[in-house]
């Protein structure tokens, strides 16, 4: 599943001026116990927000931020399904994969160059052999 554009069904809709006030009004709504988890997505194209929250008070409710992850047999769909989701688009990398792909754009880079070189170096040649320099 695609997330957010690709997903069939939200947990819950709604509009507000930023996402911390929407995981407010989610948490006020659906009156979660003081530590549940939920993740809030930002319906909104391929540069959405994602953000996890846990509930650290309940009256007044007060929210913190959370590490994203996985449960097994969580008691929330949406925390868990979300929570994987993000995997799909941020692929981890090694070191060595990124170093390998800085030096074969340099390389790359370097032949381009080379090769505009050659022809203008070519093209000076041509010009010198039929007097034209």
């Amino acid at each position: 599943m695609m997330w957010p554009e690709k997903s069939a069904t939200w947990d819950y809709l709604g509009a507000a001026e930023s996402l911390d006030d929407f995981a407010m009004m989610y948490a006020t709504d659906k009156a979660l116990a003081v530590g549940a988890e939920f993740v809030v997505i930002e319906k909104g194209g391929a540069d959405s927000d994602i953000q996890f929250f846990k509930v650290s008070r309940a009256d007044p409710y007060g929210l913190i931020p959370a590490d994203p992850r996985v449960e097994s047999g969580g008691s929330s769909v949406s925390a868990t399904t979300a929570t994987a989701a993000p995997q799909e688009f941020m692929q981890e990398q090694s070191i060595g994969e990124v170093w390998k792909a800085m030096y074969s754009n340099i390389f790359f880079f370097g032949r381009v160059s080379g090769t505009a070189f050659l022809v203008f170096l070519a093209f000076i040649g041509i010009a010198k052999w039929f007097d034209l320099w």
